[in-house]
Protein backbone atom coordinates (compact mmCIF):
# COMPACT_ATOMS: atom_id res chain seq x y z
CA UNK A 1 0.00 0.00 0.00
CA UNK A 2 1.20 3.41 -1.09
CA UNK A 3 2.18 5.76 1.58
CA UNK A 4 -0.30 8.56 0.42
CA UNK A 5 -3.08 5.79 0.40
CA UNK A 6 -2.43 5.02 3.82
CA UNK A 7 -2.16 8.31 4.61
CA UNK A 8 -5.52 9.37 3.24
CA UNK A 9 -7.47 6.03 4.53
CA UNK A 10 -5.63 6.56 8.35
CA UNK A 11 -6.95 10.20 7.71
CA UNK A 12 -10.87 8.89 6.88
CA UNK A 13 -10.66 6.69 9.97
CA UNK A 14 -9.82 9.51 12.20
CA UNK A 15 -12.26 11.99 10.70
CA UNK A 16 -15.43 9.39 11.35
CA UNK A 17 -18.04 11.48 13.26
CA UNK A 18 -17.91 9.79 16.91
CA UNK A 19 -21.52 10.27 18.81
CA UNK A 20 -22.03 12.34 21.55
CA UNK A 21 -21.15 11.47 24.95
CA UNK A 22 -23.85 12.72 27.23
CA UNK A 23 -22.04 12.68 30.64
CA UNK A 24 -25.22 13.10 33.04
CA UNK A 25 -26.45 9.79 30.96
CA UNK A 26 -23.34 8.25 31.67
CA UNK A 27 -23.41 8.97 35.32
CA UNK A 28 -27.54 8.41 35.74
CA UNK A 29 -26.59 4.50 34.09
CA UNK A 30 -23.50 3.70 36.91
CA UNK A 31 -25.76 5.18 39.46
CA UNK A 32 -28.33 2.82 39.02
CA UNK A 33 -26.26 0.33 38.55
CA UNK A 34 -23.90 1.24 41.64
CA UNK A 35 -27.46 1.23 43.90
CA UNK A 36 -28.58 -2.47 42.24
CA UNK A 37 -24.98 -3.73 43.73
CA UNK A 38 -25.71 -1.99 46.90
CA UNK A 39 -29.02 -3.57 47.34
CA UNK A 40 -27.74 -7.01 46.21
CA UNK A 41 -24.84 -6.64 49.01
CA UNK A 42 -27.26 -5.22 51.73
CA UNK A 43 -29.68 -8.15 51.30
CA UNK A 44 -26.71 -10.61 51.10
CA UNK A 45 -25.71 -9.41 54.47
CA UNK A 46 -29.17 -9.16 55.68
CA UNK A 47 -29.61 -12.78 54.31
CA UNK A 48 -26.56 -13.85 56.09
CA UNK A 49 -27.55 -12.01 59.66
CA UNK A 50 -30.63 -13.47 59.56
CA UNK A 51 -29.43 -17.31 58.92
CA UNK A 52 -26.87 -16.55 61.60
CA UNK A 53 -29.83 -15.42 64.36
CA UNK A 54 -31.53 -18.66 63.26
CA UNK A 55 -28.77 -20.82 64.01
CA UNK A 56 -28.24 -19.22 66.92
CA UNK A 57 -31.59 -20.08 68.03
CA UNK A 58 -31.50 -23.34 66.78
CA UNK A 59 -28.09 -24.09 69.13
CA UNK A 60 -28.76 -22.13 71.91
CA UNK A 61 -30.36 -25.12 73.78
CA UNK A 62 -26.94 -26.71 74.28
CA UNK A 63 -24.74 -24.05 74.52
CA UNK A 64 -26.84 -23.43 77.54
CA UNK A 65 -25.40 -26.17 79.19
CA UNK A 66 -21.67 -25.29 78.36
CA UNK A 67 -22.46 -21.43 79.28
CA UNK A 68 -22.71 -22.21 82.76
CA UNK A 69 -18.98 -23.65 82.65
CA UNK A 70 -17.53 -21.22 80.69
CA UNK A 71 -18.36 -18.02 82.52
CA UNK A 72 -15.09 -16.26 80.88
CA UNK A 73 -17.14 -16.11 77.76
CA UNK A 74 -19.65 -13.12 77.11
CA UNK A 75 -22.49 -12.73 75.12
CA UNK A 76 -20.26 -9.47 73.78
CA UNK A 77 -17.57 -12.18 72.97
CA UNK A 78 -21.00 -14.34 71.00
CA UNK A 79 -21.77 -10.92 69.28
CA UNK A 80 -19.03 -10.12 67.80
CA UNK A 81 -17.84 -13.66 66.57
CA UNK A 82 -21.31 -14.11 65.00
CA UNK A 83 -20.93 -10.59 63.16
CA UNK A 84 -16.70 -10.90 62.07
CA UNK A 85 -18.60 -13.98 60.39
CA UNK A 86 -21.84 -12.35 58.46
CA UNK A 87 -19.75 -9.66 57.53
CA UNK A 88 -16.37 -11.63 56.67
CA UNK A 89 -18.45 -14.17 55.07
CA UNK A 90 -19.56 -12.04 51.19
CA UNK A 91 -15.43 -11.33 51.22
CA UNK A 92 -15.15 -15.03 50.36
CA UNK A 93 -18.14 -15.61 48.02
CA UNK A 94 -17.12 -14.55 44.09
CA UNK A 95 -18.16 -11.42 42.70
CA UNK A 96 -21.19 -11.13 40.62
CA UNK A 97 -21.98 -7.89 38.22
Amino acid sequence: MDEPVLKNAMKDIWAVDVPAHDGRFVLAVLARAEQRRFRRELFTIIGLATAAIVLLALVMPAVEITWAQLPSLSNLAILGLLAAITFALPQFLPARD
